[in-house]
């Protein structure tokens, strides 16, 4: 708990220090203005499942609002972005593959990201298919370049029923991490491999793209908004 406090702390003074530094280089109420523009895009697109709302012109909307936020901080590399980026993270919308069949799969409001230190994330899920609720787990490791993360798929698990996965989601990817779900192994992207992009995060918002090797030829978006810290 000693060392979890600390990563905290570190988190916490690092974050202040890059806040400060970000707006010096653009402006504080343009910064908010773009970061808030694209949330409410990315909310208002949300549809009920994770497949659903992998829309072009959402992404075209989105694109330039990103490039401009982006344009507003200063450049860092991954390494550097990485106090900020550990922590569980809720998806609001993406484009990205494995979105599953129309009306099935995960929820769209019930998809998080945990990051771990470690060199290792966990996506988990809530899912519905055929009327069956369950959770969906999918692990990722990462090994840190300078502007990306390169990324292989290593575990894909399940457990029956919904359970809360809201600021608990890091409890259950923990869970998950020391093989709580091992006895429902499900179908998953195991062995493939990509890289993924932390375009802009902060204390809140967490911009991604992603793809390569063996997710096609497209660059995917992922916003994301934090639900927790270690």
């Amino acid at each position: 708990m000693k060392m979890r406090r600390l990563f905290a702390m570190m988190v916490m003074a690092l974050t202040l220090g890059i806040t400060s530094q970000a707006f010096a280089g653009g402006s504080r109420d343009r910064v908010a203005e773009l970061k808030q523009q694209i949330l409410e895009i990315s909310h208002a697109a949300q549809g009920e499942y994770d497949g659903d709302d992998n829309s072009a012109d959402v992404r075209a909307q989105l694109d330039p609002l990103v490039a401009e936020l982006v344009s507003l901080v200063p450049a860092r590399t991954e390494t550097e972005k990485l106090p900020q980026v550990v922590g569980s993270w809720q998806q609001v919308w993406a484009d990205g593959p494995g979105g599953g069949i129309p009306g099935a799969g995960a929820l769209a409001n019930a998809v998080f990201q945990v990051v771990f230190p470690d060199g290792y994330y966990w996506n988990v899920a809530k899912n519905k298919i055929a009327g069956v609720e369950a959770m969906g787990f999918l692990r990722g490791k990462f090994a840190i370049d300078t502007d990306k993360l390169n990324i292989e798929f290593t575990k894909s698990v399940g457990s029956p029923n919904w359970v809360a996965a809201g600021r608990e989601s890091y409890l259950l990817a923990m869970r998950a991490e020391v093989g709580s779900y091992d006895k429902i192994p499900t179908p998953g992207p195991i062995g493939k491999k990509g890289f993924l992009a932390n375009t802009y995060v902060d204390e809140d918002i967490r911009i991604c793209t992603g793809g390569g090797a063996d997710f096609g030829t497209g660059t995917y978006l992922y916003v994301l908004e934090r639900k927790s810290q270690f």
